[in-house]
């Protein structure tokens, strides 16, 4: 037993700093995306979605850079949410860059409609 304790013990505390390194990701990604479209800018005054994400690429980069928790956690807010705004339109484009060729939606032009 003594032996399996100081296993179990590193095993726990692996598990939790990912989960706490996941939950970081989120947070910063939730950060960016609110940047996007909320930053009082010149892109504000148009109606196309992607002059906002032009407007912050380097955001949008960063978004795109965790790409599999990213992926995960848009697709469960597009589920989720009940809204068809600005948002939910640069999660379905970010979803769409971090899938690349396995997108499975050609045309869309909402974030609902793209999910």
């Amino acid at each position: 037993m003594k032996k399996v304790f100081p296993f179990l013990l590193l095993i726990l505390l692996t598990a939790c700093t990912s989960a706490e390194k996941e939950m970081d990701i989120i947070q910063q990604v939730e950060r960016d995306l609110e940047t996007i479209f909320t930053l009082n800018d010149p892109s504000k005054t148009s109606s196309n979605p992607n002059d906002y994400i032009n407007a912050h690429l380097d955001d949008f980069e960063n978004i795109i850079s965790n790409k599999q928790i990213t992926l995960d956690h848009f697709l469960k807010k597009l589920k989720k949410s009940e809204e068809n705004s600005l948002e939910e339109y640069i999660m379905a484009a970010a979803c769409v860059e971090i899938l690349g060729e396995k997108n499975p939606v050609n045309e869309w032009s909402t974030g609902k409609e793209w999910y």
